[in-house]
């Protein structure tokens, strides 16, 4: 039998939208107040109870990575402080993954900077990251819920990610993604797709957008099947304008969503097409929270690896 945390009921603050670099660094160049940091925001254990039964206490062990251990004074047990937290089984410092968990926040890409402030080496990034951009998708597994609606207008667009042939002209060879924004708001969906077809894309739209949702989209032939699907549906020529002159139908705002996950995937140099999706969702996930990203994440991972 293993040790079981003793959640309690606790009001866990958020982390102000003020935290600066400043902050960060005072507060990591203390390993005590990194600990009690990671537990103030419920990232790491407050109590743990001993498989015997007996309450367990935090000791110093020098032999431990965080300096300290969870230890049963009945049967003389101990555990890691980090005990069934997200951060369980790593063996990087605690004030390195405080470190990372700003940085990746504020949407620091390169590689070569992350290695240098962290110390870390060029596979321990690339896994912390795919590790946050998993927390992002189980978030929005869990969270995700149909947009649009009766009086509301959602966008609807194709975009192929991918490299321009021999790195230049208008060819591209890539992943066709279908695009899904509902108009003031922050709600956005990248969705790959095998192709554009109107067999293919119908079922997404049907999935995610509520019926009585007025649909917004450009004069793709594949878009002719959704009056059918019972949705209002406006269209405009792209060729000739980027607003309807007449009732105003636009994709403007699924157009800026492609720019600005574009311009991420430029500066993050992400060439590997297995892991589009998963950055297309961290995308996504980054707009719906972009007021606070550092207390969204943080969020997530407490709801996701319940320690408190």
């Amino acid at each position: 039998m293993d040790h079981t945390i003793l959640l309690e009921p606790l009001i866990i603050p958020d982390i102000s939208a003020s935290f600066l670099l400043s902050d960060l660094f005072q507060l990591s160049s203390s390993l005590e107040n990194t600990i009690d940091w990671f537990k103030h925001y419920g990232l790491l254990p407050r109590g743990v109870q001993c498989r015997c039964g007996s309450i367990m206490y935090v000791g110093t062990f020098t032999d431990s990575k965080d300096n300290k251990k969870w230890r049963c004074r009945a049967c003389k047990t101990t555990c890691s402080l980090r005990y069934e937290s997200f951060f369980n089984g790593s063996n990087l410092s605690l004030s390195s993954l405080m470190q990372f968990l700003y940085f990746w926040s504020e949407d620091i890409q390169s590689h070569a900077f992350l290695e240098k402030q962290l110390q870390w080496s060029p596979n321990t990034v690339v896994n912390w990251k795919n590790f946050m951009r998993d927390v992002c998708i189980e978030d929005l597994i869990i969270n995700q819920e149909p947009i649009g609606g009766p009086g509301t207008v959602v966008e609807i667009d194709e975009s192929k990610f991918g490299r321009r042939k021999y790195n230049r002209g208008r060819l591209l060879t890539g992943q066709w993604v279908f695009g899904i924004y509902e108009q003031g708001t922050d709600n956005v969906l990248m969705i790959p797709v095998p192709d554009c077809s109107g067999a293919t894309l119908l079922p997404i739209i049907q999935r995610y957008a509520l019926p009585g949702t007025t649909i917004h989209s450009d004069e793709w032939a594949a878009y002719n099947v959704v009056p059918a699907a019972g949705y209002d549906h406006h269209t405009v020529n792209h060729s000739e304008n980027f607003v309807d002159p007449i009732n105003g139908t636009h994709t403007q705002g699924i157009e800026n969503a492609w720019g600005v996950v574009k311009k991420r995937q430029r500066r993050g140099q992400t060439t590997n097409p297995e892991l589009l999706e998963s950055h297309l969702i961290e995308s996504c996930w980054r707009r719906k929270n972009k007021g606070n990203i550092l207390n969204s994440i943080v969020k997530c991972i407490r709801e996701l690896y319940p320690v408190v």
